[in-house]
C-alpha cells in the first residue's frame, strides 16, 4: 500500500514537470542535450546524487569534468559498471532553480530515492543537496539512516574539481559508504 502511494505521488510530480517515462524513471523531452531525470536499475547497489544531471537520453555520461569524474569513482572507486548504480540528480535539467521549486525537486527525488533497490547512496553536495533533503545542516562525511537508506554526504563534484585537495577527503567518504554496502 505504502509503495502505491509513493507511485500515485511520483506520477503526480512527474505530470507536474511534464515528463515521461524512461528507462525505469522519466525524461526530460527536449531538444537540446540535457540529460534524463535519473538511472535506476533494478540491480543497483548503491546510488550516487549529483546537483545536475550526468546522463543523456542514451544512458552515457555526458562529455562533462563533473560527468567523467563520477564515472571514475564508480569504476575505479567502488569496481562496479554504470549498471550497478543509481544515478539521480537533484535538479532535473542542467538549468538550476531556485527557492520556488525545491519543494517539487525534494519530493521527486526522495520518490526516485525510495523505489530504487539502492540502499546506499552518496550525496554530492550538502549544502546543494543534502540540506534541502534532510532540512538540517549536515556535516561533510556525516552518515544519516533513513527509512531503511543510507545516505553519505560529501563535496559536491563541482567543488572537487576546482579544490582538488578535497578529493582525499572524498575518498574517506567514499570508503565509508562502500563499507556499507
Amino acid at each position: 500500500m505504502h509503495t502505491d502511494l509513493l507511485k500515485l505521488n511520483y506520477l503526480y510530480h512527474l505530470e507536474m514537470f511534464g515528463e515521461n517515462f524512461f528507462e525505469g524513471f522519466p525524461s526530460v523531452q527536449t531538444h537540446k542535450k540535457q540529460g534524463v531525470l535519473g538511472f535506476s536499475p533494478n540491480s543497483a547497489k548503491i546510488g550516487f546524487i549529483t546537483q545536475t544531471p550526468l546522463l543523456d537520453e542514451q544512458l552515457e555520461f555526458l562529455p562533462k569534468r563533473s560527468a567523467i569524474m563520477l564515472e571514475d569513482i564508480i569504476t575505479k572507486v567502488f569496481r562496479l559498471s554504470k549498471q550497478d548504480c543509481c544515478l539521480l540528480s537533484f535538479f532535473k535539467t542542467q538549468q538550476i532553480v531556485h527557492n520556488e521549486d525545491l519543494k517539487k525537486y525534494v519530493d521527486v527525488l526522495l520518490s526516485q530515492i525510495f523505489q530504487s533497490p539502492a540502499s546506499v547512496f552518496v550525496i554530492f553536495g550538502s549544502q546543494e543537496i543534502g540540506h534541502h533533503l534532510f532540512s538540517k545542516n549536515l556535516e561533510i562525511g556525516s552518515v544519516v539512516k533513513f527509512k531503511n537508506k543510507n545516505f553519505i554526504i560529501t563535496h559536491s563534484l563541482g567543488v572537487l574539481i576546482k579544490l582538488i585537495p578535497l578529493k582525499k577527503q572524498t575518498l574517506e567518504h567514499l570508503k565509508i559508504a562502500k563499507g556499507l554496502l
